[in-house]
């Protein structure tokens, strides 16, 4: 009896310990549609809602390094199931090439949260022998995103694909919507590579964004999407016809891979037109979780509250400053790693603050001195995972600076 006590005493503590693991919430987002701003950045809050913008909102890592296109959007991170590994997924595109340029994605996997493997891959180039995936038919792979299946016990990424062959009239005769339908692939064990995309999710019209979390109250996986485009009737809707308003809507299944039956109602503040790049997660040490969403015709994101079913508007941030965010996701993060991330951008701030510093007057020993310490800060930003390099590099061009 003693035994069994001192058993469930010990399993509810370190249960509580694993829930206060997690102190910080970080967020990987794109700032707009421009070269610059289709670039990774990171932000940290304290609370999932406020948010201070690392790297004084420049890049943390460079789109024209992992990029087909050399512009990223739609980073979708998380922490694997090991917990010690994360993984990252974007949308290999360049908006300014237009919005039917971009065929495919980018995986990378990580374990410091700063250097990153990276694999672009093209749909039409990769799946040669899918007809309809060639370069004249596909026209856009949009928003990956990741899961763990516990049953295939692999990494999902799930995506959308649009296809001109799919593209349907709407209520203004001038215009097609391409349709777009989600499709996932299994990821090989390195994060390099995926399988044959399979249908996952059809709305019956456009749909894009997808975000799947799994309730564990109601053991069931919830699919967030967006209904995409101009607004038509959805003739699988109810009572026959569905209004689409693009925006915020779920759908539910018992399996990871479906299938998903569509809940007819919108979850995002009411009035607010349109929305897209839904993100959920949890908030910690809580039961609820935190939806929020891409107010992209207003400029910016907008935060809600719930519990997976229903969720009540908190706040919208602000239009200025170095947090502008566009389509992205957050994750919690211990303190170990947020000290980490703020060291690696305070050396890089400081990097960038002795670069752009003037150099008229300094002797040509001190302008060697300058140039070294900036070579050795680079190097250790390139090759270093741990704060108390970051903050003696740092400390060592402040010096210099002073």
């Amino acid at each position: 009896m003693k035994k069994t006590i001192l058993i469930s005493l010990l399993c509810l503590f370190t249960g509580h310990i694993s829930a206060q693991k997690y102190t910080t919430y970080l967020f990987a987002f794109f700032a707009n549609n421009t070269p610059d701003g289709e670039q990774i950045r990171f932000a940290l809050s304290d609370d999932g809602f406020n948010y201070t913008s690392l790297n004084e909102g420049r890049p943390v890592v460079a789109s024209d390094t992992i990029a087909i296109k050399k512009s990223i959007r739609d980073p979708h991170i998380m922490r694997a199931e090991d917990g010690k590994t994360f993984y990252m997924v974007l949308t290999d595109m360049r908006s300014n090439e237009g919005w039917q340029s971009n065929d495919g994605l980018i995986l990378m996997k990580s374990t410091d949260l700063i250097h990153w493997q990276h694999t672009a891959i093209d749909f039409p180039t990769r799946f040669p022998n899918i007809q309809e995936l060639n370069a004249d038919n596909l026209h856009a792979v949009w928003a990956p995103q990741t899961i763990w299946d516990p049953v295939a016990k692999k990494y999902m990424v799930y995506y959308s694909i649009g296809r001109h062959d799919w593209e349907y009239p709407t209520s203004d005769k001038r215009f097609f919507q391409p349709y777009f339908k989600l499709f996932y692939s299994y990821a090989n064990e390195d994060f390099t590579d995926l399988s044959a995309p399979k249908l996952l999710f059809d709305f019956g019209k456009a749909s894009i964004d997808g975000d799947i979390v799994y309730d564990k109250k109601n053991k069931e996986y919830v699919l967030f999407f967006k209904d995409e485009g101009r607004s038509v009737i959805n003739p699988l809707g109810p009572n026959g016809g569905w209004k689409t308003h693009q925006g915020i809507m779920r759908a539910t299944s018992k399996n990871v891979t479906g299938p998903y039956t569509t809940e007819w109602k919108y979850l995002h503040k009411p009035g607010q037109f349109p929305v897209e790049g839904s993100s959920v997660f949890p908030l910690i040490n809580s039961d609820e979780y935190i939806l929020m969403y891409d107010c992209y015709a207003n400029g910016h994101y907008q935060f809600c509250k719930g519990d997976l079913t229903s969720f009540t508007y908190v706040k919208d941030t602000p239009t200025k400053g170095t947090f502008t965010p566009r389509h992205g996701s957050v994750i919690h993060i211990t303190d170990a790693e947020r000290t980490r991330l703020e060291s690696w951008s305070k050396l890089s701030i400081a990097v960038n603050n002795i670069k752009k510093a003037p150099t008229d007057g300094l002797s040509v020993q001190a302008l060697a001195q300058r140039n070294t310490l900036i070579e050795m800060a680079e190097k250790t930003l390139a090759t270093k995972s741990d704060a108390k390099s970051f903050n003696s590099a740092r400390k060592k061009l402040e010096k210099i600076m002073k």
